[in-house]
């Protein structure tokens, strides 16, 4: 890749001599603002409490880079463990996130671990918590890959003679550090599969659909969930295929796999609903109107203050047909009184 040199520092950092700051790190925190406004924009437009936003950031922000840095870890121990190394050095070289290492999948697991926390603690559906954040999710996928153009990373291998050698369906590495380039007569300067555009192009188209076409108008609690996970599931089977940087387990990609677990899990739960709503002849875990959940402690007095109201009103209503009886019983006797008086008058 060339860089313009009056702009950046160098390709991966701009700024001034002594203040850099990382492409990849600025476009993440962009990626973050942009879901934090759509989030709000949806969560006043479901009635949610103004600080509903700030709380979920709480939570998913910090687990998300956790389990980020730690799925990352965990598929790539021989980077971090090694026989020259002591404890020390190699805890350090697990925190020392500038170096590189954060995967996608483990900020999504670590962002649902909190949405649960929160869920749970707010007395609020899971379902319609991860509705509402994950449109926002996709939008920040889509603007934080292009994060691996600046750090020349995530690309896949060199292109056929037949793929249009044009950025940015390929982009020009200047050193290729993958096993993919071990057979060429050099590494430097070779053209690869942009794999990183190809996914930020989908994840945008992610968030088109749901945002723009889904958001209003499902029916069900987790669709947009579900959807997420069966386009985002597809499209990331496919282009890890392409990729030479994958995070292994022997010699399964593991992204690639659990991509395919949780589309085929995402469609087997919508198969098992609609069979459930065509037995039951109703809609299975509809949309509410807000994703407050009613507080268990609430609905006892809510029904104690309904039956409360019932029951006032049958004796109000007892009470009135007593009075009513009692008055046409006064009334009788005093009709009858008055004929008799009346004959009596007629007889003298």
């Amino acid at each position: 890749m060339e860089y313009p040199n009056k702009l950046l520092i160098d390709g991966s950092k701009f700024g001034v001599d002594k203040l850099q700051i990382s492409w990849y790190g600025a476009l993440i925190v962009l990626g973050i603002i942009i879901s934090y406004i759509l989030l709000s924009i949806e969560a006043k437009r479901r009635r949610l409490h103004k600080d509903c936003v700030v709380d979920l950031c709480l939570w998913c922000i910090p687990l998300g880079a956790i389990f980020a840095r730690l799925y990352y870890i965990v598929f790539s121990l021989n980077e971090f463990i090694k026989p020259d190394l002591s404890f020390g050095q190699v805890l350090l070289g697990m925190l020392n996130v500038r170096s590189g290492g954060l995967a996608i999948y483990g900020a999504i697991i670590g962002g649902m671990l909190g949405m649960f926390i929160y869920s749970r603690r707010k007395k609020m559906h899971f379902l319609s918590i991860t509705d509402l954040v994950l449109p926002g999710v996709a939008i920040s996928q889509a603007i934080g890959r292009w994060g691996n153009f600046f750090n020349q990373e995530a690309y896949g291998g060199v292109i056929s003679k037949s793929f249009p050698p044009y950025f940015p369906l390929a982009v020009k590495i200047r050193e290729c550090t993958q096993p993919c380039c071990e057979n060429l007569s050099t590494n430097l300067g070779n053209l690869h599969y942009a794999t990183f555009f190809y996914e930020s192009c989908w994840c945008f188209v992610i968030f088109i659909v749901l945002w723009f076409i889904l958001r209003k108008r499902v029916k069900h609690r987790g669709d947009i969930t579900l959807a997420y996970i069966i386009m985002y599931g597809v499209e990331r089977s496919l282009v890890e295929g392409l990729r030479t940087d994958s995070l292994m387990l022997g010699s399964v990609r593991v992204s690639q796999a659990l991509s395919i677990i949780l589309v085929v899990a995402a469609v087997a739960l919508i198969i098992i609903r609609a069979v459930a709503e065509k037995k039951k002849g109703r809609t299975v875990m509809p949309v509410e109107e807000n994703y407050y959940a009613a507080p268990p402690a609430e609905e006892p007095k809510k029904k104690d203050d309904g039956w409360a109201v019932d029951e006032a009103a049958e004796e109000a209503a007892e009470e009135a047909a007593e009075t009513v009886e009692e008055t046409a019983e006064e009334a009788a006797e005093t009709v009858e009184e008055a004929k008799e008086e009346a004959v009596e008058k007629a007889e003298e």
